[in-house]
């Protein structure tokens, strides 16, 4: 399972909100850096293709960003391309119809943006418009910067929903009179609670823990890559062993383990919020859209490793993209400036609860979920009270990577098998490291094509 999935949920549930979000965004000037290339006068019109990674349809881009861009930019047409049978961005490719400017997350870059042609650094146009790259969280510029050898600027980081934090259901520790989880937990301290809240009551089964397993294994807070950033294998399996017994002993508690015959892992976390038997879930903000109004929740800091205080997960942001075909460049970075301007970040932190790409000392944190009925009384300080995790190390200039969807279901098949099948773990990440360097020479054979 992927962000692409949160995107769509996304889509669907904050619809209301973004309808009257977008009526409110404002002209305000922000007098950050990024409001340098909101001032240039662009008098010729011009036509832009946006595309998505994501399954957005043409109302939801409408609003969360068309609209949005027309309104400040009258003299630009925008023509949207949803994905769909035909449209993939690989169809549009073989088609001769190039987007001008694509948005999506690092999990896919490779297959949406590298391995098609269209990547293109930005690091000129941020120069040639003294763009202030320093009003980011580093780690964002850092994570797209480690995805190729060059460390090019591919892209710029997007507000989103992907920061990880511990949801628990306050109704199930009412009901088994034991204290709610707080913020500044570890790993270990969840464990504890986690055994103390799975049990089995009245005939009904209770689990004290699930998780959204790929995100916490992809966007560790240790840092560890998929790669060895100096040869084609896993990087340091005693650091990946540490991350999957970390995870899988909660799946080892009697009566917490999933089910071997469901494998998906939808299935592991829709049952916090479909059965509302389960006591705490890890998992990134964007799942409380999910919830029903029945479930009496709130949620705490993501737990944290004793080698690594006060550190989040890695935070998962978007990213905006001007393709290498574009012949408009100078706008669509004008464009991009302005829905990265802190004018529109708060609004959408405001309105949609989206975390700002920005450094988390910037005061507009605070106002995240502001106008969001679904957030309101809950501890939102716990999404941004961390730093996130800093970026994996890229790989040395003479490697090339390979595609990290791939490389991260290589990691969840690890996971999987030690703690369904029971399978020794140095077996299962030997096993994983072979399919690596499979995906490694894969893409080199992608790339003499």
């Amino acid at each position: 399972m992927t962000t692409k999935v949160s995107a769509g949920l996304l889509a669907a549930a904050l619809m209301a909100s973004v309808l009257a979000g977008c009526a409110s965004s404002g002209e305000k000037k922000t007098g950050d850096a990024a409001a340098k290339t909101q001032e240039v006068n662009y008098n010729e019109a011009v036509t832009l293709t946006f595309v998505s990674q994501f399954a957005d349809n043409q109302e939801y881009f409408n609003k969360l960003y068309g609209d949005r861009i027309k309104k400040k930019f009258p003299n630009v047409t925008i023509e949207f391309i949803p994905r769909g049978t035909g449209t993939g961005i690989a169809d549009l490719v073989a088609s001769g119809k190039n987007p001008d400017i694509m948005y999506g997350n690092l999990s896919d870059i490779d297959g949406f943006l590298i391995d098609t042609g269209l990547a293109y650094d930005m690091s000129d146009l941020v120069k040639k418009n003294n763009y202030d790259l320093g009003r980011f969280d580093p780690v964002h510029i850092d994570s797209i910067r480690n995805t190729n050898p060059d460390g090019a600027l591919y892209g710029l980081p997007m507000p989103s929903s992907q920061v990880q934090v511990m949801f628990y259901n306050k109704g199930l520790f009412d009901k088994f009179g034991v204290p709610y989880p707080k913020d500044g937990m570890t790993w270990d301290d969840t464990y504890e609670l986690a055994k103390k809240m799975t049990r089995v009551d009245g005939g009904q089964a209770y689990r004290g823990f699930s998780s959204f397993i790929g995100a916490i294994l992809r966007d560790n807070q240790l840092s560890i890559p998929y790669l060895d950033p100096k040869a084609d294998q896993i990087y340091n399996s005693e650091r990946w062993k540490v991350l999957i017994d970390n995870l899988g002993r909660f799946y080892q508690i009697e009566n917490n383990n999933r089910d071997p015959k469901k494998r998906s892992q939808t299935e592991e976390y829709t049952t916090f919020q479909k059965n509302m038997n389960v006591a705490m879930q890890v998992n990134q903000l964007t799942r409380y859209l999910e919830f029903p109004e029945e479930l009496n929740w709130d949620m705490v800091t993501i737990p944290t490793f004793k080698e690594a205080p006060n550190v989040s997960a890695q935070p998962g942001a978007y990213y905006w993209y001007i393709s290498q075909t574009n012949k408009h460049k100078d706008i669509s970075f004008a464009i991009i400036s302005y829905m990265l301007s802190d004018e529109i970040q708060l609004d959408m932190a405001k309105t949609l609860g989206l975390v700002p790409s920005l450094k988390n000392t910037s005061d507009i944190f605070k106002s995240i979920g502001q106008d969001v009925p679904q957030l309101k009384g809950k501890n939102i300080g716990a999404v941004y009270k961390y730093k996130p995790a800093a970026a994996p190390p890229k790989r040395d200039k003479s490697l090339i990577g390979a595609n990290p969807n791939e490389l991260k279901k290589s990691i969840e098949k690890v996971f999987d098998r030690v703690t369904l099948d029971k399978v020794d773990i140095n077996t299962a990440l030997r096993d994983a490291s072979e399919e690596m360097a499979k995906a490694v020479e894969q893409k080199k054979a992608n790339m003499k094509k």
